[in-house]
């Protein structure tokens, strides 16, 4: 079976870009995010699925282990880089996702990639993408829920957990190697 490397952080944090860029350089990795796998199973945009109730977010996040297990089928040799959330901001609270679905996504390490509130606001108001815009304070607070959620994955499971500050020349080489 090929690993799995679950890459979380808050939204607009840059976990797609230093994934695709990682990606783009070393050919034994594949990337994909779990909105995307989500995506290809459920008939709902990205922002339709963030935007969900508790209840709903927490089954979607249910069927990733098995979405997940479809992607890989003919991908065996190639190591996977998973985009994924540990708290999702539904635009009523932070709806964590359970350390169950992590586990089953059968994770061989856990990175988290960290930036400051006023960075993440910066990049969600210049994105074309759907990003919940919010105060530097909420973003402070996700930005803390996400870490204690993942942390507490890596205790939870058994695994090493890397936390790296995303700046202007950051890449995931300096976590998962060239």
């Amino acid at each position: 079976m090929c690993s799995c490397i679950l890459v979380f952080g808050v939204s607009g944090v840059g976990k797609t870009t230093a994934c695709e860029n990682y990606v783009a350089r070393h050919p034994g990795f594949l990337f994909v995010s779990a909105s995307a796998l989500l995506k290809s199973i459920q008939a709902a945009s990205a922002e339709e699925l963030r935007t969900a109730k508790r209840e709903q977010i927490i089954e979607n996040q249910a069927l990733l282990p098995d979405a997940l297990k479809r992607y890989r089928l003919g991908r065996r040799n190639h190591r996977i880089l998973l985009d994924a959330h540990a708290v999702i901001d539904n635009d009523r609270a932070l709806v964590e996702v359970p350390v169950s679905v992590i586990g089953a996504l059968e994770p061989t390490l856990l990175v988290l990639l960290e930036a400051t509130p006023a960075e993440i606001a910066k990049r969600r108001s210049a994105d074309a993408r759907p990003r919940p815009l919010r105060d530097l304070q909420a973003i402070a607070r996700e930005i803390t829920a996400e870490r204690t959620a993942v942390e507490a994955y890596g205790v939870q499971l058994g695994l090493d957990v890397a936390v790296a500050t995303v700046g202007p020349h950051f890449s995931l080489d300096d976590i998962l190697g060239r």
